[in-house]
């Protein structure tokens, strides 16, 4: 959704991290649309695990940009990688990016991408695990709602069903199938980094996503003894 810079607030010498999306991409009206949508979803989100907002406009030579708060930490892709986690800083994890959802979905804002790759474990009060969430690109923002706060202004309505946004691997099957979503779908995606980080792996795994929503539909999900059976996990 744009590229993204490392900048300096020049009168409070803050770094920020500075999105912008090329001029060429603001000929198409639906992704200049879902640049908003993450603008106003990242500002509208107060909340200590959620990387927030703090400005959003348009360049001379049309760009559009937005400026984030500055966040440097470890992708927790990173850490999934270097083996499973111990439960009791999975959990800890976990719970972080939880309530950092139930505060979106308290706006009527649902992520529709969580993944490992788009949180951040930074180190803050001597905690090293402390939960960012990122990158609201594709989130599903009730505009008129948001608007009547001030934000931005409104704009219509730009996910309808049959269109499919998000990573396979952590969809919820109505999300793949492209059909109405909720809050459930943030769920959904959490229980599948739940399991990633306790295990190692996803519940689900296969060649294409077609081949990961076929094993979504057919039954229930496996077990931790099924997918990492040298692992105790209490169930």
């Amino acid at each position: 959704m744009g590229r993204g810079y490392l900048g300096e607030h020049v009168l409070m010498r803050q770094r920020v991290a500075f999105k912008v999306l090329p001029k060429e991409l603001t000929q198409m009206p639906e992704v200049v649309a879902r640049f908003e949508r993450e603008a106003m979803a990242a500002a509208n989100i107060e909340h200590p695990n959620v990387a927030s907002a703090t400005d959003f406009g348009k360049l001379p030579d049309g760009s559009v940009y937005l400026v984030l708060e500055y966040v440097q930490g470890k992708c927790l892709r990173h850490l999934i990688e270097e083996g499973p986690l111990p439960i009791a800083r999975a959990l800890h994890i976990a719970r972080q990016v939880a309530s950092a959802v139930t505060a979106a979905h308290a706006l009527g804002i649902i992520h529709r991408d969580l993944k490992p790759e788009n949180v951040l474990l930074v180190e803050k009060n001597g905690d090293p695990d402390f939960v960012k969430v990122l990158d609201f690109g594709i989130a599903k923002v009730p505009v008129q709602e948001v608007s009547e706060r001030g934000s931005i202004r409104p704009a219509k309505v730009i996910t309808r069903v049959g269109m499919i946004f998000g990573t396979p691997d952590y969809m919820a099957p109505e999300q793949a199938l492209g059909q109405y979503v909720d809050a459930r779908a943030d769920l959904y995606a959490m229980g599948v980094m739940l399991f990633e980080l306790l295990s190692g792996v996803r519940p689900f795994s296969a060649d294409s996503p077609v081949g990961i929503l076929g094993q979504q539909l057919q039954g229930p999900p496996p077990s931790f003894a099924q997918r990492a059976p040298q692992l105790r996990v209490p169930t």
